[in-house]
């Protein structure tokens, strides 16, 4: 018995190592063509709890900094995960925290594991950052493997993702939801201590983690309709509608909050959403147009759980 797990052991071991070349050579051959998840292996099997655990135990064996876990359910798990080198980045821009976490997706699909991550360097020219992430990205690799990346047919330039959005009049990166002012950094994060703890609007905490140099904290959220939250807005109904392809995108959530100062906002979902889901279409079954009563409800969602209150009238009409 040790005989076979140690050759397993062996055959994994060299599985990575070429999973770094190939890896490092697709990065070079296509860099001007990117997408939005790494597939890292798959394998037979349903035990996603158990795959869970190991993947989290290589992660932290690689120097991955665990944040929290989220499972969705019996058949999707996700593990974030942050790296030293990564929070560095995340830290070199005012709006660079959303590159923090990486969403490690445990997914059954058909008798089979599917094990995926998000692709560092298609989120990070979709986040408008310079620093590099190749060096993450390489240790993820060896790490967990990278066998394809997914998510795009024919993928996307750094031009396209630095100016992204899904369609005419959709949001850019720059133009997120505007969830809450509290006037600092600890009495929004009291806020949202408050009412996350209390699952309010069916919003929970699943991390958190302080971007080094920046007066911001990332905050990762479950949107549960079983824990009171609007079904056009939960995580589970969303991905349920378009999240069918051969490849899974679990690793879509958890949810990204961004404390900075006292302002807090999320990605407007129809710009997140669609950068997940850059090939989804507009009209059919499993489109955009399935979830058109999402965007408001995630809205409003988000800002019941970070207090938000509307400003009041000035006194003049018009």
């Amino acid at each position: 018995m040790r005989a076979i797990q140690s050759l397993r052991g062996y055959v994994r071991a060299a599985g990575m190592m070429t999973a770094v070349a190939l890896f490092a050579a697709s990065q070079a051959v296509a860099a001007d063509s990117y997408r939005p998840f790494v597939l890292a292996y798959t394998e037979a099997g349903s035990d996603v709890s158990a795959e869970a655990a190991s993947v989290r135990e290589r992660l932290e064996g690689a120097d991955f900094r665990f944040l929290g876990e989220y499972p969705l359910s019996d058949e999707q798990h996700v593990i974030v995960v942050t790296h030293d080198d990564l929070l560095a980045v995340a830290g070199s821009e005012a709006r660079g925290g959303y590159i923090a976490p990486v969403r490690v997706s445990v997914t059954a699909v058909d008798g089979q594991l599917q094990v995926s991550y998000n692709n560092l360097e298609y989120f990070r020219h979709a986040y408008r950052l310079d620093a590099p992430v190749s060096g993450v990205s390489e240790r993820l690799a060896s790490t967990l493997g990278a066998e394809r990346e997914f998510g795009s047919e024919d993928g996307k330039s750094q031009r396209d993702l630095n100016r992204y959005r899904y369609t005419f009049g959709m949001e850019r990166f720059d133009a997120p939801y505007e969830l809450g002012s509290h006037g600092s950094r600890r009495a929004a994060l009291t806020e949202l201590d408050s009412n996350l703890g209390n699952r309010v609007a069916g919003v929970s905490e699943i991390y958190r983690v302080d971007i080094p140099g920046q007066d911001v904290t990332m905050i990762g959220v479950a949107v549960r309709e079983a824990d009171g939250a609007e079904q056009d807005a939960a995580d589970l109904h969303q991905l349920g509608i378009v999240d069918v392809g051969e490849f899974r995108h679990t690793a879509t959530v958890p949810i990204e909050i961004m404390v900075r100062g006292g302002e807090v906002e999320a990605l407007h979902m129809r710009f997140r959403k669609a950068l997940h889901f850059p090939d989804l279409r507009m009209l059919g079954d499993n489109s955009f147009m399935r979830l058109r009563s999402s965007p408001g409800a995630l809205e409003s969602t988000l800002r019941a759980a970070a207090g938000y209150e509307e400003e009041e009238a000035d006194g003049f009409e018009w």
